[in-house]
């Protein structure tokens, strides 16, 4: 399927935020569980023995620092699911659903993710993510089900949705 940026910004979007969960068709959500007690935190971020069927094994692993205040995207894959996990820093994950034929085309699902808030997010094909840094160094680390990058979509994170994104809280003091 390939993609005109200028279509999307004629699109007519249904914009959703992370309290009302995952919103678009394929798209999983899963809080995870951080065990904490006087030596630290710990958080279980995936297991091949979790018993969910909706996270898919990965082919693939890589993690993404970015900058405070930069957003990047927007990015998709054909066949790959992406699964997204924020294990430091806070992030804001934007997600849009472009597969015309699923009955949540034209839905934007919003999540706040961090080490306070630690989420699973499982990204099918065909659904445009991009993500922006709320505090320094925030991370994602990406579960990809393929090894390749041949499937890959991008345009510029400015084509569509540029007012999406949530302001930074700068303290003075």
């Amino acid at each position: 399927m390939k993609l005109d940026p200028l279509k999307l910004t004629s699109t007519k979007l249904t914009i959703h935020s992370n309290w009302e969960g995952a919103t678009i068709q394929g798209v999983y959500c899963k809080n995870l569980k951080t065990n904490v007690d006087g030596r630290g935190d710990l958080t279980e971020i995936w297991s091949e023995g979790w018993s969910d069927p909706n996270i898919l094994p990965p082919k693939h692993v890589y993690y993404n620092v970015t900058d405070l205040g930069v957003s990047k995207g927007w990015h998709w894959h054909e066949e790959t699911y992406s699964q997204f996990v924020c294990p430091a820093g806070k992030m804001q994950i934007v997600l849009l659903d472009l597969n015309e034929k699923s009955p949540t085309f034209g839905h934007v699902n919003q999540f706040i993710s961090s080490y306070k808030n630690p989420l699973f997010i499982k990204i099918p094909p065909f659904v445009i993510k991009g993500w922006k840094a709320l505090e320094e160094n925030a991370l994602i680390i990406n579960f990809l089900t393929s090894a390749g990058n041949k499937d890959n979509g991008k345009i510029p994170f400015n084509t569509f949705l540029s007012d999406i994104w949530q302001p930074i809280l700068v303290l003075q003091g």
